[in-house]
């Protein structure tokens, strides 16, 4: 028994790079399938893509779902390949949420609760792995760490648009004594907010629009990107 056993893993093994199922952390589905996963009882995160995608696209998707399967957020990373030719297998399911050949790789987001029936999410930022990530902490609301992000401060960020008290968030805040650049902006975006409730609404827009002008060094980029990191915490 032990023997067949191995025998069997050897071949799945063998076999996965052909059928395409080596991508880590990633869960494919097709029309079989989907609306056994995608029940509301967790979310789950879909790319809609041609049946063999490639690219710095395909890689930013693959870097997306092993941080996320290294992480403990609930999400399941998932793929729906759609086939061009000849059956055209999950050609309806693409169909379905109106997605077509000329616009793939296509994205959709549905949150604990919400099963394959309802309206998903529609992603349609860059397709980076740091996007990706900040798009699905923030409409799940789930834990997944991105750079920059500090989960004590993050809990506390959390709770900070409804809080009656957000003085004493910010002595709580102060008083873990976390001094590292990230620890100092999510302490100002508790004062900015403190000030201002629309603060979060301009810094995303502001640092964003330093992410997409070309002159900015990568170095400066690198940091903006953990800020935004950081403001997500806060949605």
């Amino acid at each position: 028994a032990r023997l067949r056993a191995g025998m069997l893993a050897a071949l799945a093994l063998a076999v996965a790079p052909a059928l395409g199922y080596v991508d880590r952390g990633i869960l494919k589905l097709d029309n079989t399938t989907f609306d056994r996963i995608v029940d509301g009882s967790r979310p789950v995160f879909v790319r809609f893509d041609k049946e063999y995608a490639y690219g710095e696209e395909h890689d930013a998707w693959k870097d997306f779902a092993k941080t996320v399967g290294e992480s403990s957020a609930p999400l399941l990373s998932c793929d729906v390949g759609v086939s061009e030719y000849g059956d055209k297998d999950n050609a309806d399911l693409a169909e379905r949420f109106g997605i077509n050949g000329q616009n793939f790789p296509q994205f959709r987001l549905w949150t604990k609760g919400s099963p394959s029936s309802s309206e998903p999410l529609k992603y349609t930022g860059a397709i980076k792995s740091d996007g990706l990530l900040r798009f699905v902490q923030e409409k799940t609301g789930m834990w997944v760490g991105l750079p920059g992000q500090l989960l004590e401060l993050h809990e506390l960020a959390k709770q900070f648009a409804d809080a009656s008290d957000k003085p004493a968030l910010i002595q709580k805040a102060e008083a873990l004594g976390l001094g590292d650049d990230a620890a100092r902006y999510y302490i100002k975006v508790m004062n900015k907010l403190s000030a201002d409730a629309g603060f979060l609404a301009k810094e995303t827009t502001r640092l964003q629009r330093m992410m997409d002008d070309t002159a900015v060094k990568p170095a400066k980029k690198e940091q903006f990107g953990r800020r935004l990191n950081v403001l997500t915490s806060f949605a």
